[in-house]
This record gives C-alpha cells, structure tokens and sequence, in this order.
C-alpha cells in the first residue's frame, strides 16, 4: 500500500496523521522534561527514548582539565576569581 494516495472524504479523519504526530512531538518534550519515560517502537524492541538520550549525554568526552562535560557558567566564574 506505500505510494498509493488515499482519499479521504471524512474532513475529521484526513487530520488524524497530523494530530498524532503533534501528540508524540508534545510527549517527547514532556518525557524529557520531567524525565518521564517515553517508549517507542525502534527496529523490533520497545525502548524509552528517554533513558537513550540521558545515556548519550552521561557519557560525554572528558575534558583536559579533567571534569566531564561543559562547565556551567557560575563554575567557570567561580575558576576565574580561584585564579586571580
């Protein structure tokens, strides 16, 4: 059926894709909000594309000053008056 243009007569129904697709987009953002789960169908597994994402992001280059990750901006100020 992929290709095929489907006609549909219900002007109710013809906006159900769009819907849906504006209700994921509009979970994902609350997921990763409030650190909610998220579970998606992904290559034959269900998996929380929350717990993904916090995973890519916890293992981040270490830096050569040996901390992990970007330094907030307080942290960096804070260096800055160590130093002087």
């Amino acid at each position: 059926m992929a290709g095929k243009q489907v006609s549909i007569k219900d002007p109710d129904l013809a906006k159900v894709g769009i819907a849906l697709k504006r209700a994921a987009l509009k979970a994902r953002k609350l997921g990763f909000a409030t650190n909610t789960p998220v579970y998606v169908y992904r290559n034959g597994k269900i998996i929380d594309i929350v717990a993904e994402h916090r995973k890519t992001r916890t293992s981040k280059k270490v830096s050569a000053n040996g901390g992990v990750g970007k330094k907030t901006h307080r942290s960096q100020k804070a260096l800055r008056d160590k130093n002087r």
